[in-house]
């Protein structure tokens, strides 16, 4: 399983450093961009898309059977990547939306989980704290919606 885990980080690497360099990142060495924050906010648009085929930055018009397309998976997370990072690197406003009134204060902890976490790393036991609060107030909005349903 290790063995296999690194193969496709190795790969996901070597894709993500080709979409970069093909890209935005053209004078960048292979160093320069594997070590970037880009290439973190890369992976992580892709842990999202493989674990819960959750994928902000899809394109609307997307056509249906490009879904499986690995270049157009990898064209999205760098571009999910680079928008996040001129967010970050910009005005540090993020757009998040409304919050549901049933899972509200799990939207709460986990906004104040990220402000901490955009701080020192001194923060990050209350984030880790903050967000298995939220993870047990979905799961009770949840629990209280299954009960409700006839």
């Amino acid at each position: 399983m290790k063995q296999r885990e690194m193969a496709m980080n190795d790969f996901q690497q070597q894709t993500l450093f080709k979409i970069f360099k093909a890209g935005p990142l053209k004078d960048w060495t292979y160093e320069e961009i594997v070590g970037d924050k880009l290439m973190r906010f890369a992976e992580a648009y892709l842990m999202m898309a493989r674990a819960l085929e959750y994928r902000p930055a899809m394109p609307k018009d997307f056509p249906p059977e490009s879904l499986d397309n690995l270049i157009f998976l990898y064209q999205e997370a760098m571009a999910y990547a680079m928008d996040f990072a001129s967010a970050e690197d910009g005005d540090m406003r993020f757009y998040i939306g409304c919050s549901n009134y049933n899972t509200n204060r799990a939207f709460v902890f986990c906004i104040e989980a990220a402000r901490l976490l955009a701080g020192s790393s001194e923060g990050d036991k209350y984030a880790g704290y903050l967000l298995r609060l939220a993870i047990d107030e979905i799961a009770a909005a949840q629990s209280l919606k299954r009960r409700r349903a006839p």
